[in-house]
């Protein structure tokens, strides 16, 4: 299988611009498309992280955009439908059913979003990435190999957590609180949260102790 790691930036782009004006991170997951003798119409999911605040103005602000012909909204979760004139063609892995997203779409608060996508054949990689540059995105290719996938995104149905505990575990990612070593510590979480210490850590741990038991099975499986 080749795999492709890339990423990407482009104007006027739906999420990307939205998330660099209220420095919002969003990690989404494009599902489909469909056409008629106007326009595209792409359906995506995403989750958006960054300051309670923040997240409401790019809600709002996406509410008012023509592009978006549907939106439902959960706290700061957003499933909604862009259509795009043809005239307008947005180089996708859903143009080419040969190639595919292997994992969700990461967009950070400078609009860059990071790509991994993968086909049989390195050459329709090669002119997904060749059909970007002509319409004038933005393209660095961070890697391209033939390898076997081991980490592969499956969409499937998670614990149900609060608004509170979605917030505090999103929080503790984006700001590396898991990574070795850590690079926040949970009082400074606390204070970006605006919560007491021990408010925010208990959201955390509930929010792990729900989500752990699915991890485990997970790994689990796998032996």
């Amino acid at each position: 299988m080749w795999v492709a790691k890339l990423r990407i930036k482009h104007d006027d782009c739906v999420v990307g611009s939205r998330c660099k004006k209220f420095n919002v991170v969003s990690i989404g997951v494009p599902f489909n498309k469909s056409s008629d003798d106007s326009f595209n119409y792409f359906s995506h999911f995403e989750t958006l992280s960054g300051r309670e605040e923040d997240i409401k103005r790019y809600i709002t602000d996406i509410r008012k955009d023509p592009r978006v012909t549907s939106l439902e909204i959960e706290g700061n979760v957003l499933f909604f439908l862009v259509k795009i004139p043809l005239e307008h063609r947005i180089p996708s892995t859903h143009y080419n059913p040969r190639t595919f997203f292997i994992k969700p779409v990461i967009v950070d608060t400078q609009g860059y979003e990071l790509w991994e996508i993968g086909s049989w054949k390195k050459e329709l990689l090669s002119e997904f990435i060749d059909n970007l540059q002509k319409e004038k995105f933005y393209v660095k290719i961070l890697r391209m190999e033939n390898t076997k996938l081991n980490e592969v995104y499956f969409p499937q149905v998670m614990p149900q957590l609060t608004k509170n505990q979605k917030r505090a575990i999103e929080l503790a990612y984006q700001h590396g609180y898991y990574e070795f070593p850590r690079n926040i510590e949970l009082n400074d979480l606390a204070k970006f949260a605006g919560l007491s210490l021990s408010t925010f850590r208990e959201h955390l741990r509930k929010a792990e102790k729900k989500i752990m038991p699915d991890l485990v099975k997970n790994v689990m499986d796998e032996f």
